[in-house]
């Protein structure tokens, strides 16, 4: 496994932003799809778990993203993986 990862570093660090940057568009829209099958209006309750999952996607895209320029394929990995966990954390948090 190790040796897969050292040969294809490069390319599971990009898709590894991709995935990150297809979930930024899901959080982003999901307001949007509730207002839309929801029959009273989204307050501001409804919408903070994807406001602060957007904040840390946006965030750990961005330091993807720097990363990349100075190609250290391993942090960005690691920040998809910590991505990840923090957006699971916040779904927990507040049991969507």
């Amino acid at each position: 496994m190790k040796e897969f990862y050292l040969r294809n570093e490069k390319r599971i660090s990009r898709v590894a932003t991709i995935i990150i940057l297809i979930a930024l568009v899901r959080t982003i829209s999901e307001p949007f799809r509730l207002q839309y099958y929801s029959s009273s209006t989204l307050g501001f309750g409804d919408v903070k778990p994807y406001l602060l999952g957007g904040l840390v996607i946006s965030i750990g895209l961005l330091a993807m993203t720097v990363f990349s320029f100075y190609n250290k394929y391993k942090f960005i990995t690691l920040l998809a993986i910590l991505v990840i966990i923090g957006m699971l954390i916040i779904k927990f948090e507040y049991i969507l």
